[in-house]
């Protein structure tokens, strides 16, 4: 198993260059307006960035918060069938 996830962080490591290029067309417009000192489109396109990043984040924490909640209610009526079963035992005996 280790060796499955070292094997895939290595590949992933020398693969970066590949997943990381983005859009050559975007890329070209935002250093031809960064070299020539414009703030204009980005500008836009790292406030762009910057949302959808922010965006996706929110939503996990989002996700994380329900899972939490729900495990934590889940354990609390386990814990109550344990004690119902605890004292119908202790009846029974």
């Amino acid at each position: 198993m280790i060796k499955k996830i070292l094997l895939v962080l290595i590949l992933f490591l020398f693969s970066i260059e590949t997943y990381s290029q983005g859009c050559s067309m975007c890329r070209g417009i935002v250093e031809s307006d960064a070299n020539s000192g414009g703030t204009g489109i980005s500008s836009s396109i790292n406030s762009g960035i910057v949302y959808l990043f922010t965006s996706t984040y929110i939503l996990i924490l989002i996700g994380a918060g329900f899972w939490y909640y729900r495990s934590k209610k889940n354990i609390k009526e386990i814990e109550k069938k344990n004690k119902i079963k605890k004292r119908v035992a202790s009846l029974i005996d």
